[in-house]
């Protein structure tokens, strides 16, 4: 009922660690809502967005498009470009509450041309986290309001991407322990 992929290993253990450890030592500020940090939304997302290279948003982009292909054959559409990602640092309390990225016909902003969201998990999650997981912060899709209540937390694996139509409602649960890095985009409409 949730239409979603999970694609492994789009990065290695060694790219990983690299980026967490680029994150911890980047500049951040508030990701607030569509990537713009000057709206009062701290009731709705807390989470900092790292200004990495541009070297790093490249090779991430890159990586990206190479995955457009494997998306199109499973969702059954095309898609037109990736948009520019995003890297987020969560810390202990961090969350963003359910909601939905895009493609809703009742908001009328930049979101409604979103077809496809991805997340790139870049640390795992446990229930016993050490330095390098950490502990909440799960990614949790929300199946239609109009059938049984479903919802599925994503296994946060280091390196594997999740993609999901944007109309699906998902969520951050806080992250109660240490730090969450993930990348997040997406794919418009062709």
């Amino acid at each position: 009922m949730i239409d979603y992929i999970e694609i492994a290993d789009v990065f290695d253990g060694a790219a990983c660690s690299a980026l967490c450890a680029e994150f911890r030592a980047a500049v951040g500020r508030p990701a607030g809502l569509l990537g713009r940090a000057d709206q009062k939304t701290a009731w709705i997302r807390k989470t900092a967005r790292a200004e990495v290279s541009q070297a790093t948003e490249a090779r991430v982009s890159a990586l990206l498009a190479r995955q457009k292909a494997a998306l199109e054959r499973h969702f059954g559409r095309l898609l037109g470009q990736v948009e520019e990602p995003q890297f987020l640092h969560y810390r202990e309390g961090d969350f963003f509450v359910p909601h939905q990225d895009g493609n809703t016909p009742l908001i009328h902003d930049e979101s409604r041309f979103r077809k496809i969201s991805v997340v790139i998990f870049l640390n795992r999650q446990s229930d016993n986290p050490s330095p390098e997981s950490y502990a909440g912060g799960s990614l949790v899709l929300h199946g239609p309001y109009s059938g049984p209540d479903l919802r599925v937390a994503m296994p946060a694996l280091p390196g594997s991407l999740v993609a999901f139509r944007s109309e699906t409602t998902h969520e951050v649960t806080p992250v109660t322990c240490n730090e969450r890095f993930t990348i997040v985009s997406w794919y418009r409409g062709a």
